[in-house]
């Protein structure tokens, strides 16, 4: 179970339906969401808490499931979360499985994307090749380019990170 697996996609593209089908067979104990639009009341329906808050409260779970949605919002290149980097670095020592969830590619820091196992790509707006750069990781141009070129804006492509 221990994984990071990020989820990228424009607004309307399917991410959250997405994500509740990956945690719809989830025991409900073992959710823990940042759930900013109010979208996941049916799985975790608990207080809004500051950011800061529920990332310091996540570093202690273990044998979870930790949803950030938004994250975007959250994390961006230009800093790090102390909290989050222990979260990534130890879910396997924690068991956790972490998913994060932002609207750009090019927005997720690269310690993130360094750190992650997974990613799914949903239609974003970020140019295949500048992305692919940063990121450095040139598997995600072609990905990028296939789902880009799909008619249907539900269509993703899910790619093992390392």
């Amino acid at each position: 179970m221990a994984n990071c697996h990020i989820i990228v996609g424009a607004t309307g593209t399917g991410k959250t339906t997405y994500i509740k089908n990956i945690i719809k067979s989830v025991n409900k104990d073992a959710l823990f969401i940042y759930d900013v639009n109010n979208e996941y009341r049916d799985y975790f329906n608990y207080e809004f808490v500051d950011f800061e808050i529920f990332i310091e409260c996540a570093d202690r779970l273990r044998k979870s499931v930790i949803v950030i949605e938004e994250a975007t919002i959250f994390l961006n290149n230009r800093s790090s979360n102390y909290y989050l980097k222990d979260i990534l670095v130890r879910k396997r020592h924690k068991n956790n499985f972490i998913i994060l969830v932002f609207h750009s590619l090019r927005s997720v820091p690269r310690y993130i994307y360094e750190l992650a196992n997974y990613i799914t790509i949903f239609h974003t707006n970020d140019s295949p090749e500048m992305t692919a750069k940063e990121l450095k990781d040139d598997r995600l141009e072609v990905i990028m380019n296939e789902v880009k070129e799909n008619k249907n804006r539900f269509y993703n492509k899910t790619l093992k990170i390392y």
